[in-house]
């Protein structure tokens, strides 16, 4: 157990915010390139649908088992917590949200192959959200410079554990376990050291805690996995209509674009002990000032990149995966603007949980994933591919209006007393 003059000091939110984009990009990216590896060592497109199912199924899984729990960690400005609190509980939502996903991919389909595939590279997000606890404790005592060290080297540790063997078998579920085997090292061998310097980071199994974080963050992990769910059914709703390899196909030109949402998400989340702060220091008007500057902020920081890629993204897909992209890929300007939709809806989320408001993060999020369960058929029946798109920035863009709309008609004057409490107490 470290003591507290011996903790590494706290670094500023600059270093931090820079060091987090850094690695976290960096990792995204390199999880962007197992998807052109894998069309350019298979046969056809088969095992890039299969990988992007299972990514999308990954998605939802994620939803449940990081439970929301990163942003309350780190803004748990009293340690209401302990590291191992929070590290059991983790342990609780991984194993919950399995079995949730095996029961869930038990009633969507009887392809084995796809099931057995889905189901390591659920293991593989197990590890990869596990990881994201010991973040929460680096983060919380100003450390994000692990973090981004960290992402480094499971983006390195992705790219080979995934070329060799699907490079020397052909073999995508060789492939996913190598890239299993070797971030789940990097978990072991260098995040749970890092994060113990800050104290002991055994598992604690208490039901009085366990209760507590449930009931913290159930509202604002429903929300979460409404939202997450708005691609992921997209995705899998079209793979279902139009086939393994047509929705290989939309991976291959889309993906490139979750970078966008990544940013954005890496540039405001070091942010997010600063918005609590604000709120209960300073009160609603200078916290709700602050959190609409962030969101110009992660506007036009995710636009301006997106006008680049927009011009050179088709033209370097194009060359890595053939001309068979080249009818699709008028679709990735797209599919940018549908990933900066999203971003924008979790970061109002996220704001709506630093008011501890479940209830309109329930509501804006049910509204978003009903929208997309309603119109993602008839929209692939008239645009085609670009349906999926067209689904998303639809169902985000109209839940993120009604989400704005009730954090500008927040306390005129002053948070509310369960507000107040609740930030003192996080």
């Amino acid at each position: 157990m470290s003591s507290p003059s011996s903790r590494p000091k706290p670094l500023s939110t600059k270093v931090n915010t820079l060091w987090n984009m850094a690695g976290c990009i960096f990792y995204l990216g390199c999880q962007w390139l197992t998807t052109i590896i894998v069309v350019l060592f298979s046969k056809g497109f088969d095992n890039s649908g299969l990988l992007a199912f299972a990514m999308a199924t990954g998605n939802m899984f994620a939803s449940i088992s990081l439970y929301k729990i990163r942003t309350f960690q780190v803004s748990d400005l009293k340690g209401e917590y302990s590291n191992p609190d929070y590290i059991g509980f983790r342990l609780l939502t991984i194993t919950i949200s399995m079995l949730f996903s095996i029961a869930y991919l038990a009633f969507i389909t009887d392809d084995m192959t796809l099931f057995a595939t889905t189901i390591l590279y659920l293991i593989f997000k197990a590890d990869e959200t596990f990881a994201d606890v010991l973040y929460g404790i680096d983060q919380r005592n100003g450390r994000m410079d692990y973090i981004g060290k960290s992402q480094l080297l499971r983006g390195a540790a992705t790219l080979l554990g995934f070329t060799a063997p699907i490079l020397a078998t052909g073999n995508l579920l060789y492939a996913i376990a190598g890239m299993l085997m070797a971030c789940a090292s990097v978990t072991l061998l260098y995040d749970f050291r890092n994060a113990g310097k800050f104290g002991p980071c055994l598992p604690s199994f208490k039901f009085s805690k366990f209760s507590g974080l449930f009931k913290a963050c159930l509202l604002p992990t429903i929300a979460n996995f409404f939202a997450t769910s708005i691609v992921s059914i997209a995705r899998q709703r079209y793979g279902i209509l139009a086939g393994e390899t047509s929705l290989g196909l939309y991976a291959s030109i889309a993906t490139p674009a979750v970078l966008i949402q990544a940013g954005a998400a890496y540039l405001y989340s070091p942010l997010i002990g600063s918005l609590a702060k604000t709120l209960h220091e300073r009160g609603i008007y200078s916290f709700k000032s602050s959190a609409l500057k962030i969101l110009l902020l992660i506007i036009i920081g995710a636009g301006l990149p997106s006008a680049v890629l927009t011009i050179v993204a088709p033209t370097v897909l194009v060359t890595l995966f053939g001309n068979d992209l080249l009818p699709h890929i008028w679709v990735f300007p797209y599919s940018l603007i549908a990933t900066i939709s999203i971003a924008a809806l979790l970061y109002i989320n996220d704001i709506l949980l630093i008011l501890r408001d479940g209830k309109t993060q329930i509501a804006i999020n049910a509204l978003a994933l009903a929208l997309t369960a309603f119109l993602t058929e008839g929209l692939i029946g008239k645009y085609g591919m670009n349906g999926i798109n067209v689904t998303i920035i639809t169902s985000a863009t109209i839940a993120s209006f009604v989400g704005l709309l009730r954090i500008g008609t927040a306390d005129k004057s002053n948070p509310s007393k369960e507000t107040t409490t609740q930030v003192d107490q996080s």
